[in-house]
Parts: C-alpha cells; sequence; structure tokens
C-alpha cells in the first residue's frame, strides 16, 4: 500500500513541475516580448553597409575639419564595412585603428598605433574611450571575415555616439599578408 501512495505523490508532483515550468516560461516569453529592449527570440542577421568606393572616405582635412566641429552631425546610420585598400588609405590619413580581439592576441601583433579594445572584455578597457572624440573616425578589426568581433565593436561604439566608425572587414589577417605597418608588444 505505501509503495502506490508513494507513487501516486511523485505523479503529482512531477506534474506540478511541469505545470510551473510550463506556466513560468509562457510569463518570461510575454514580459520579454512586451519590454521594448527585449532579447529578440530570432537574431536577425547584421547586414554591411559597405563603404563603395573611396569617395565616402573622407580626405585628412575633412576629417579634421569636422572634429573641429561641435555639433557635427552623424555621417552614417550604421557602420559601415572597408576594404584592405580602403582600410590601408584610412591609415595613410592617421585614422585611429581599434583592434577588437583580446588583449594577449593584440600583444601579440597588431596594426601599428592601434589601440586594444577587446569586445568581450569592454567594460574593462572602455576607459581608454575616455580621451577619444566622439567626431574621431574609427577603424574596427580583428582577425578577419571569420571574425565578428569588429563588427560587434564597430556597432557598440556607433551606439555610443562615435559619428564615423569603419569596419575593416579583411582584417588582421589580410593586413599582416600584404606586409604592412605592424607592431607587437611582445
Amino acid at each position: 500500500m505505501n509503495l502506490n501512495k508513494i507513487s501516486f505523490n511523485l505523479k503529482i508532483n512531477f506534474s506540478s513541475v511541469l505545470i510551473i515550468v510550463v506556466l513560468s516560461s509562457l510569463l518570461g516569453l510575454t514580459t520579454n516580448y512586451l519590454n521594448y529592449q527585449g532579447i529578440p527570440l530570432i537574431k536577425s542577421e547584421r547586414v554591411l553597409n559597405w563603404a563603395t568606393d573611396s569617395s565616402e572616405i573622407k580626405n585628412t582635412e575633412e576629417i579634421i575639419e569636422d572634429n573641429n566641429k561641435t555639433n557635427s552631425e552623424a555621417k552614417f546610420d550604421e557602420a559601415a564595412a572597408i576594404t584592405l585598400k580602403q582600410a590601408y588609405a584610412l591609415y595613410n590619413k592617421n585614422v585611429l585603428f581599434v583592434d577588437a580581439r583580446d588583449y594577449v592576441e593584440y600583444e601579440i601583433g597588431h596594426i601599428k598605433g592601434a589601440i586594444s579594445l577587446p569586445y568581450y572584455e569592454f567594460d574593462e578597457y572602455k576607459s581608454v574611450l575616455q580621451s577619444i572624440s566622439k567626431n574621431t573616425p574609427l577603424v574596427t578589426y580583428c582577425d578577419g571575415r571569420d571574425c565578428d568581433l569588429s563588427i560587434m565593436l564597430g556597432d557598440k561604439l556607433f551606439e555610443l555616439g562615435y559619428k564615423q566608425v569603419y569596419i575593416f572587414f579583411d582584417g588582421w589577417i589580410d593586413w599582416q599578408d600584404n606586409n604592412y605597418p605592424v607592431e607587437s608588444d611582445e
């Protein structure tokens, strides 16, 4: 008799647990849906906005002029992706490059003059942004086409108010392969 009673209680407890899980899941999904900052259930793929040619990349005088304006309007609707050739043109105009890879990779080697702002450790390193004007053009990069860190960091910087953000899509590997200026901290 005791075995049947125990078995019956387990069935009730299991069904109670199942009901609680289903109801809490529905409550969580409803709350997320109604929250304007809710997490999307299906992530939409980020489509890159490409700077189609060098005409979209300003010359040095225009960059300096924009940096001196106090109420400069945003030049982009979002961060713009650039090719190796465009990245090198910006490098030669002394535009600031931002390495989105982790700090150890940065120390091993990076684009000469680049600063380290690891995407996954953004909060720990964001203090480097305090001395950088929101009007300063920035180029984010990571390892290359298989790495999304430069895209995510570029979007984050743009959301923080940086007005001219480029995403160097070909990244560190292509930069190195073309023997462009590099340095390491090791």
